[in-house]
């Protein structure tokens, strides 16, 4: 029999420590980075979107989407097919662009998948059986949100008291399946348990309201515009409204609105970067949240972006945004600025599949249009193969993405075309150096450059192990914390950087202040239990986890690790109590059913023990 108490017990909830091959779609996870899937794209296109938002004044202007519609019928139809307009939706209204007649697929583990849907309402299932076949659970999962247009792909959310959190299964539509969301793998797989974060929603959504003092909870409404609107590109419409109804003998100064275009600097295409330009990480300026970006800004009035560089210049290039890829291009760089996203997307409608080679090939003819910069292939040579004299087909070529926010579509504008890259050519460029993102005409802040810095490293020595990062983080947090002391994310990434190097009660205590600043600071309070658990500490882990599970008690790894506490508290009765609820949560929890087969077996109930103990055996043997 495994003790419960000391090492016979593995402490199987404990701080992760993983190859770099996976930090990046860790980071992703913890950043909230993960987004939609982009797959190759299809000419499917829904025709008709959910309604924008109908008018709601705001304490800071906003208005929604429909009270612009009295002036801009027009644009305001056009861009309802528009796949911004599309980006989130409830699942009740969202277009259905899915195959629900085929909704099943299996991974390996004898894990299954199926979609169940009773007039408007969304369920998702995973099952697992036995090698024999048998039916060893069903988990039903409501859902609630659906993300995504459904042009590339659709990911799915529940929430569970404004807490969101992404389903395993998505839609793809390029092949039109069912399969494992982006950042999914047979071998790493966080079920229906991946918690989806504001910078998440701040970009697939159109106004989401989040929850007063609580990271990543929104309010009970959740959102106040659904998908993308008018006012993400043109800022709130309360001033531009009452502006344009006083009678023109009254009217003062010029309009209030926002119109992007009609900047010459950074902030025109600031407006696309708040979300196209992922980067490596993006680390928000202290006190800022994912939700302060407003038109007229620069990207760098909130976000320092890191971005990666490694093969941006050789095949390998899709592992970058389309920002970047952009910003290295011959196009770009002699337009001397002048070529900006807008330049050839218009914001508010997309062209169809017949209309884009000759819509895109307008746009590069505004400047290859004479002389030496026309195209030197004839024209028989421009329309073989299918490609419709489209300058899109030989100097964008598509290729396969190294993650989900990475370019598929090769926006260095090359002159001749490069090979596809191989997988490990796209993985490899991951792991090259990062910088922080040059925005034109922007000068960095050395020292909130050096704290952005220290934030990131923190996060690749916390899940990558990386000893160096974490020293180097140590020191550039440490001398950002002497000017501002009471910068809550510092604090919460110098408390994981000296948990990395060892120096446990230097982290608890730099937790500690950290969360007297946040206390319903969720990540914080869970590096803090696991830190005080796996330093031996169970009477200060058994009170971080009960404020824990207080603050969230939909997550199944927080009970495993609470009931492992109080075993090594000698409360038998509490820890299986607390285990069993893991598994209410998480049925495939091996260890879970380890924990209370030793448990049981010590409390003489055979039975139980013994079902736990073929459980523990199944799920290990069933995990890839």
């Amino acid at each position: 029999m495994k003790s419960l108490q000391g090492s016979g017990c593995q402490l199987w909830w404990g701080v992760p420590r993983i190859g770099v091959a996976l930090l990046t779609m860790l980071a992703a996870m913890v950043c909230g980075c993960e987004r939609s899937a982009e797959v190759a794209e299809s000419n499917a296109m829904p025709t008709k979107g959910p309604a924008l938002a109908a008018g709601s004044e705001s304490a800071e202007g906003w208005v929604g989407s429909e009270s612009c519609r009295e002036c801009h019928e027009e644009v305001f139809t056009r861009y309802s097919g528009h796949p911004m307009c599309l980006t989130l939706s409830r699942t009740s209204t969202a277009p259905v662009v899915e195959d629900l007649q085929k909704t099943e697929f299996s991974i390996a583990g004898s894990r299954r998948y199926f979609v169940e849907r009773k007039g408007n309402e969304f369920w998702h299932h995973e099952q697992r059986v036995s090698d024999g076949g048998e039916l060893i659970y069903d988990q039903r999962v409501p859902i609630d949100i659906s993300v995504g247009s459904g042009v590339h792909g659709r990911s799915y959310l529940r929430n569970v008291e404004g807490r969101l959190y992404q389903s395993p299964m998505t839609w793809y539509a390029q092949d039109a399946h069912w399969a494992l969301s982006p950042g999914y793998s047979e071998d790493f797989h966080d079920r229906f348990e991946r918690r989806v974060t504001h910078a998440c929603i701040s970009c697939h959504s159109g106004r989401a309201l989040p929850y007063p003092g609580e990271p990543d909870r929104f309010a009970d409404t959740l959102f106040a515009e659904e998908s993308i609107g008018c006012e993400r590109c043109h800022g709130p419409g309360e001033t531009h409204i009452a502006w344009q109804r006083l009678d023109q003998s009254t009217r003062t100064g010029t309009d209030p609105v926002i119109n992007p275009g009609h900047f010459t600097d950074a902030r025109l295409d600031a407006v696309c970067n708040q979300c196209h330009l992922a980067g490596q990480r993006r680390v928000l300026k202290n006190g800022l949240t994912e939700f302060d970006f407003r038109p007229g800004m620069h990207v760098s009035d909130v976000w320092t972006v890191f971005v990666k560089t490694k093969g941006i210049e050789s095949g390998a290039a899709g592992a970058v945004s389309h920002v970047e890829q952009m910003h290295v291009s011959r196009c770009f760089q002699e337009s001397q600025g002048a070529l900006s996203c807008i330049s050839c997307h218009d914001p508010h409608g997309v062209p169809t599949a017949d209309q884009k080679a000759d819509v895109y090939r307008e746009q590069c003819l505004k400047c290859h249009s004479s002389g030496q910069t026309e195209c030197s292939e004839s024209r028989d040579v421009r329309v073989a193969e299918g490609r419709r004299d489209s300058c899109v087909a030989c100097h964008m070529a598509a290729y396969p993405a190294a993650d989900v926010h990475s370019a598929q579509t090769d926006h260095r504008i090359l002159r001749r075309p490069q090979p596809t890259p191989s997988t490990s050519e796209l993985e490899d460029a991951q792991r090259g150096p990062v910088v922080p993102f040059a925005e034109p005409g922007v000068q960095g802040n050395p020292a909130e450059i050096a704290r952005a810095r220290g934030i990131y490293l923190s996060e690749r020595a916390y899940f990558g192990g990386e000893a160096a990062a974490a020293e180097e983080a140590v020191t550039l947090l440490k001398e950002s914390l002497r000017t501002a002391p009471e910068d809550v994310e510092a604090l919460f990434s110098l408390g994981r950087a000296l948990i990395q190097r060892g120096q446990l009660r230097d982290a608890e205590t730099t937790l500690e202040t950290m969360l007297s600043l946040s206390p319903r600071h969720e990540v914080g309070l869970e590096v803090l239990a696991t830190a005080q658990h796996e330093s031996g500490k169970y009477r200060s882990a058994r009170n971080t986890y009960e404020k824990l599970l207080k603050l969230n008690p939909a997550r199944s790894r927080y009970y495993g690790r609470y009931a492992h506490v109080l075993g090594q508290l000698g409360d038998l009765s509490g820890g299986i109590q607390a285990a069993e609820k893991a598994l209410e949560l998480d049925p495939s929890l091996a260890q879970a059913h380890q924990w209370l087969s030793a448990a049981y077996e010590k409390r003489g109930n055979v039975e139980r023990a013994e079902y736990h103990r073929r459980m523990a055996e199944i799920f290990e043997r069933a995990t890839p």
